[in-house]
């Protein structure tokens, strides 16, 4: 009995192993057909791909090429437009040189009367030289003009200031701008100035002391150096309660003020 059972086994276990068998090569062979599927897929969608991007190329040449025929037939347009106009333009300089043509014919009629070309080209040349000499000398004496007009110029800048100058003088009238107190002598009754006629003070003119922008005293110049001056102080000039101090600004005053 256990060897039937036995054989029974083993004829069970054959069987399955025949079945197993056979279904791992039916799989294989399944495997195997999926695979090729799977290849000839990948290859369709790259060939899609390919398709697809050629396409993408071609349309977008297309349309480069309608934008360059666009372009061109625009250009061709604008061409025939401006050979259009250089026709037009020809036409008017052909016009032009036809009448140009005749005034120099004109010209070249009136000429005859004239004389020969090359003495007139020498006379042209001879009268271009003298107006260029005279020119020339016209510059020299403009430029000489020029100079003496500035030397009047200075020399009566300096005779008129002379003559102001002899006027402050004859006229005994300081003309310097201010100056300052130096020194005082009240024993004495007069002060003294840092400037003399060399800066603008005249002896015998009055002058005034200003302070505060009110005159203050008045005085008379009493004598004068080249650099420094003295000046009496004007009795009852003074203004009440004031003393005069080194430093006080000093002014020329009226001509009136002198008498």
């Amino acid at each position: 009995m256990a060897n039937v059972f036995a054989i029974l086994t083993a004829i069970v276990l054959a069987a399955a192993a025949f079945i197993a068998s056979k279904n791992k090569t039916k799989y294989e062979a399944e495997i195997d057909a999926r695979k090729t599927e799977e290849s000839r897929l990948h290859k369709s969608e790259a060939r899609l791909e390919d398709l697809s991007k050629q396409y993408t190329a071609t349309a977008s040449e297309h349309k480069s090429t309608d934008e360059t025929n666009a372009s061109l037939t625009e250009t061709e347009s604008a061409q025939k437009k401006k050979n259009s106009g250089l026709e037009s333009a020809l036409a008017e300089k052909e016009a032009q040189a036809e009448s140009n043509a005749k005034k120099i014919a004109s010209i070249e009629e009136g000429m005859k009367e004239l004389g020969p070309i090359d003495e007139m080209v020498d006379k042209i040349k001879t009268t271009s030289q003298d107006l260029a000499k005279l020119k020339d000398d016209i510059d020299a004496n403009q430029a000489k003009l020029a100079d003496l007009t500035g030397e009047k110029t200075r020399t009566e800048g300096v005779i008129s200031s002379y003559r102001v100058k002899d006027s402050n003088y004859s006229n005994k009238r300081s003309f310097f701008s201010s100056t300052r107190i130096s020194q005082i002598f009240p024993a004495y009754g007069f002060v003294t100035l840092p400037i003399g006629n060399a800066g603008g003070v005249v002896s015998g003119s009055p002058l005034n002391v200003v302070r505060d922008g009110a005159v203050v005293a008045k005085l008379r110049v009493s004598s004068v150096e080249s650099g420094r001056a003295a000046a009496e102080i004007v009795p009852d000039s003074l203004a009440e309660g004031t003393t005069l101090m080194v430093g006080d600004r000093v002014v020329p005053g009226a001509d009136g003020e002198k008498k």
